[in-house]
Parts: structure tokens; C-alpha cells; sequence
């Protein structure tokens, strides 16, 4: 584990805040637009969802180099992994 450096941290888990930002705007915009929306279009916005979970998991894992070791409490840790991987393409 790196030296913890809890500014870079913070700066980490703003992106993912950001990430998931942008995944509640395409959500928001497929509940108000899917109706209208051409199928390739819909899921052209699903793949860049896609990418953005990618993006959220690569900058967690990357957070715990500079949290300083806070562990992950293990309570449904199992159960969420098995989830995000069932669902991976």
C-alpha cells in the first residue's frame, strides 16, 4: 500500500461522484426520451453507460493506493461482486 495522500483520495472518489453524475443523467434522459428513441440509439447510450461503470470500478480500485488501507467491510461484499461480474459482457 502507498503512503496515504487523502487529497488524492478525495479527488478519486469526486471522479467516481461524477461518473455516477453522468450514469443518472443517461438514466434520466432514457426514462424522459426512450419512447422516441431509435433502438441503435438507446443502445449506443447503454454502451456509454457501460463505459462508465468500467470507469467507476477502475477509479475505486484505484482509490484504495491513497486511502491509506481503510479496508472494504466485508458485509455483502461477496454478493456485490458476484452481481457486477454476472453482469459483465
Amino acid at each position: 500500500m502507498s503512503k496515504p495522500n487523502h487529497n488524492i483520495a478525495a479527488g478519486i472518489f469526486k471522479l467516481i461522484a461524477s461518473e455516477g453524475e453522468a450514469r443518472f443523467d443517461y438514466e434520466t434522459f432514457l426514462e424522459n426520451s426512450a419512447d422516441g428513441l431509435a433502438a441503435d440509439d438507446v443502445a449506443t447510450i447503454r454502451e456509454i453507460q457501460s463505459d462508465e461503470a468500467n470507469h467507476m470500478l477502475k477509479l475505486q480500485a484505484m482509490a484504495r493506493k491513497y486511502d491509506g488501507g481503510i479496508p472494504v467491510s466485508p458485509d455483502g461484499v461477496a454478493q456485490a461482486i458476484s452481481q457486477i461480474t454476472s453482469k459483465m459482457t
